[in-house]
Formats: C-alpha cells, sequence, structure tokens
C-alpha cells in the first residue's frame, strides 16, 4: 500500500489474477498433447471464458439483489448502474457506514470538510472533501483513487448531505452495465489535475 496508495490498480495488488488464469487453462491441457489437441483445448478454455463472462452479464442485467443496508436508495441505484461483481463490493463500504463516527464538520467556502473516524479506533481519522456545486466528493483514504470505488467515507458524507444517487464522477465506466455499449462512444478527456479538491 505504500507503493500504491492512490495508483488506479482495480482492486487487484498481486499476479493472483494471472495466476489464477494459468491454473484454469492448466485444467484443460495436458504435457501429453499434440499441437493439434492444444489449440483445440486453448478454443476451449476461450469459450469457457465468455461463456463465463455472458453468464455474468446476464446475472447483472437481470438480477435484483436484495437491499439489506440502512442506505436503501443509495444502494438501490448502485444495483441499477453497476455490474454484480463491483456492486458486491459496494455494498460492503456502504455497510461500512455503520461503523463510522463523525468528529466533526467545516466549510470552507462551499466545500464541507467532514472528519470521521471508525468505532473502536478513534485516534485514526479520515477527512473527507464535498463541493455541492460541483458534486465532488473526495476522500483521505485514496480507495477511489486506487480501486474506482468510493470509500465508506464518501458514503457517509453522501448519507449526512441526503444524497439519493453517487454522483456520476464516482463512477467509473468501465464498472457501469452497459459498459461495453459505451465503449463506441469517444471518452472525455479532463486536464491534469484540474478536477482535485485534495
Amino acid at each position: 500500500m505504500a507503493y500504491l496508495r492512490g495508483t488506479f490498480c482495480a482492486g487487484y495488488r498481486t499476479t493472483s489474477r494471472c495466476e489464477g488464469i494459468n491454473a484454469f487453462i492448466k485444467g484443460f491441457l495436458k504435457s501429453t498433447d499434440s499441437v493439434l489437441e492444444l489449440v483445440h483445448s486453448l478454443d476451449q478454455v476461450v469459450k469457457d471464458y465468455r461463456n463465463n463472462e455472458v453468464t455474468a452479464q446476464f446475472y447483472s442485467a437481470y438480477y435484483t439483489p436484495v437491499l439489506t443496508t440502512s442506505l436503501d436508495l443509495i444502494e438501490l441505484f448502485a444495483t441499477k448502474v453497476n455490474t454484480r461483481a463491483v456492486f458486491r463490493e459496494v455494498k460492503k463500504q456502504i455497510k461500512g457506514v455503520a461503523t463510522l463516527l463523525i468528529r466533526g464538520k467545516e466549510s470552507i467556502s462551499m466545500t464541507s470538510v467532514y472528519q470521521f473516524s471508525k468505532m473502536g479506533k478513534p485516534n485514526k481519522t479520515h477527512r473527507v472533501l464535498y463541493d455541492p456545486n460541483e458534486e465532488k466528493i473526495e476522500c483521505e483514504c485514496s480507495m477511489w483513487n486506487s480501486e474506482g470505488i468510493p470509500c465508506s467515507h464518501i458514503f457517509c458524507v453522501m448519507k449526512f448531505e441526503g444524497l439519493e444517487e453517487i454522483p456520476a464522477r464516482l463512477i467509473l465506466s468501465r464498472w457501469y452495465k452497459d459498459a461495453k455499449d459505451r465503449r463506441s462512444k469517444p471518452p472525455q478527456v479532463t486536464d491534469g489535475h484540474r478536477g482535485r479538491l485534495l
């Protein structure tokens, strides 16, 4: 974390994804296979991967999970926008709001600065900046910057500010259910550090 804090890694910190793919492929290959059998086996691997992707896409599109947190409007919005796998991670952060204590709120111009600590850990605090005019929310913990998922501190600010939807700035285009459809649209370019609060 010391080297990766604030660097976008989509939640991966090791080579586990590559190792998982290698283990999956080994299940289809034998050391006695000929080149033709190798090609057929690799073709089967690709078909299985595509099938798993289509299955996951189907469940994301047609499956509505049960809402279990106290922030039901935000949770409902997350189910409509995010893929099923990403929603699970978002839901963990929404549940984490229950363990947070607000330590203070200051206002600097139009920006509100919230300070939170976790129950049982009063000395470790995180600051969150919220600008309602530009709908920007940023947290010191940098979870959004490194994993692309809003942290529980951000959801806590959304709760205090009465927001019912996750701001579009906090949802990466890759996490949308219709991400493949969005690929055909040209990406929006932003200038360097212009949009940062912290």
